[in-house]
């Protein structure tokens, strides 16, 4: 793994740094302590020298003064005594705190031992010329100059001295050896510690570069897009493991985009099917503005025309001074019937507005819808008698039972009638069947008028909707015979549809849920199946 390779470059180079460090430090010290015994041999020295002239000084002082005899001599005899014995205590303080093999505090004894000696002869000395003996003083100052000063002391000094230029010089040899070894191991802890750096940065690197790029190269794919891209390092170390997580997120990152994609392209959809939608109501919005706009172009027309009539019969009658009751009469007559028109429009546009609120009123009743069809075609046959359409009627012998309202489903019939006959040319024939399939029943009005186009049968049962044909074939129709229709056909839980052809005719059928069944006698005189053409029989 990364991490234990890189630890174990952090504690190679650590043990470096401590071997390096250790031998400097060891170094160091021995350096230090071979000039500290360096100094101490020069500071020796100079104390021998030191002590070599205060006792020469002395010694002369001391000749001096036996030679002369005068105060001038004594005095200097007593300061350069005092001199000299302050550098043999400075000697002997420090040879008590010297250790190790030096051999110098037996010198400073034998310089103690000697100067004490010297003392004891110059007092004799001293005394010799007190006492007057003056050549014998002189003679004895000179034996103890030649054999004590020439032949002791001074081969003393000598040797202590030597001997402490011998130490200075060793110590300073030794030094210059350890600065010397002390800088080989520097030069060969550093020479090892390049290199160990430069083969572990070797090392490292070459371990490095190579999942380093693979995870560049796995970015820069990603950067791109391409998702479907995945690093393969086959090592375990923390690389791997970052390359599979790298992967990891990738793959995520892929599975959100296809949800994603799946999501806008399912919003699309539903964009798209709003939008169609939109624009289907669109559409439907504006072909309803379009129908209500005809619609009120109609209705004032329809309203105008029976208004405008009444108006001038009554304006007319009015005006009269001596008219006839006949004349009278008949403008009473058309003013009572246009009243009738207007009240059965005023009507019509009453009973769809309250079928659309829910307010509409039935009377719910068990009927016999084969006898109500039966009753509702001799109607019919009067409207038909003006063009000389002929009428037949195909129905079951049976009773038809349905729960529903007389009235309402009268005037379904009477709609589809009605149409049928004001739409259908002169001399032309209206077929109309009743029946029974299974648990509904069936009427249909099929006649041989105008037709509808085809591209209006999906919005001939809209309110206010009349057909181009229609329109140029009578201009008197409202479009609300068939809107009213299909709203008591639908509150009776049927349902109505048309088939048509342009200039064939067309076929409106109802269907109605059949009541429950029960024992009912056959009526007498019920026509059965086929019947006789309504205009063959006597219904006048």
């Amino acid at each position: 793994m990364f991490r234990v390779r890189l630890a174990a470059v952090i504690v190679i180079s650590l043990c470096f740094v401590l071997f390096l460090g250790a031998a400097l430090y060891w170094g160091a010290n021995q350096v230090a302590l071979y000039f500290h015994r360096s100094q101490e041999a020069y500071e020796a020295f100079d104390r021998y020298e030191r002590l070599s002239q205060q006792a020469y000084r002395h010694f002369k002082q001391r000749l001096d003064w036996l030679l002369t005899d005068n105060e001038a001599a004594q005095a200097g005899v007593e300061s350069s005594k005092h001199r000299l014995y302050d550098a043999m205590k400075e000697l002997r303080n420090t040879a008590m705190k010297e250790k190790g093999e030096r051999a110098e505090p037996e010198r400073v004894a034998r310089f103690t031992a000697f100067l004490e000696a010297s003392e004891y002869r110059f007092n004799e000395v001293e005394s010799l010329r007190r006492e007057g003996e003056r050549e014998e003083a002189v003679r004895a100052l000179s034996k103890f100059s030649k054999e004590e000063i020439d032949q002791k002391f001074q081969p003393l000094i000598d040797t202590a001295i030597d001997a402490e230029r011998e130490q200075a010089g060793l110590a300073r040899e030794k030094l210059s050896a350890w600065v010397e070894q002390s800088q080989k191991v520097a030069i060969l802890a550093a020479s090892m510690a390049v290199s160990f750096s430069l083969l572990a940065g070797i090392w490292l690197i070459r371990g490095v570069k190579k999942p380093i790029e693979a995870l560049m190269r796995g970015t820069d794919e990603i950067a791109t897009g391409n998702l479907e891209y995945r690093i393969d390092l086959e090592s375990r170390d923390e690389f791997a493991y970052l390359a599979s997580h790298f992967n990891q997120m990738a793959q995520e990152l892929e599975f959100q985009q296809h949800r994603l994609k799946e999501a806008h392209a399912v919003l699309e959809e539903k964009v798209a099917e709003r939008t169609l939608e939109l624009h289907q109501l669109n559409r439907e919005l504006q072909r309803m503005d379009l129908a209500r706009r005809e619609f009120f172009a109609d209705i004032s027309h329809e309203l105008r025309t029976p208004i405008t009539v009444i108006r001038g019969e009554a304006e007319v009658t009015l005006r009269g001074t001596e008219g006839d009751t006949e004349a009278y009469k008949e403008a009473l007559q058309r003013i009572v019937e246009l009243s009738m028109q207007l009240g059965k429009l005023v009507n019509d546009l009453l009973f769809l507005a309250r079928a659309e609120t829910a307010n509409m009123q039935f009377e719910w009743e068990k009927l016999d819808l084969a006898e109500l069809v039966s009753n509702a075609v001799e109607d019919i046959q009067v409207l038909a008698q003006e063009k000389s359409i002929s009428v037949a009627l195909e129905a079951p012998s049976i009773p038809l039972w349905v729960q529903g309202d007389k009235q309402r489903l009268r005037q379904v019939l009477y709609i589809l009638g009605d149409n049928a006959c004001r739409y259908s040319d002169p001399g032309g024939h209206l077929q109309i069947t009743l029946r029974a399939e299974g648990k509904e029943a069936i009427f249909s009005f099929s006649d041989q008028g105008i037709g509808i186009p085809s591209q209006d049968l999906e919005i001939i049962f809209d309110r206010y909707f009349r057909s181009n044909n229609a329109r140029h074939t009578r201009d008197d129709g409202t479009g609300l015979g068939l809107p009213m229709a299909k709203s008591i056909v639908k509150t009776h839980g049927g349902r109505i549809a048309v088939t048509s052809a342009e200039g064939s005719g067309s076929t409106f059928t109802v269907t109605l849920p059949l009541a429950a069944m029960e024992a009912q006698p056959e009526r007498p005189n019920m026509p059965t199946t086929p019947v006789i053409p309504l205009h063959e029989r006597n219904l006048s």
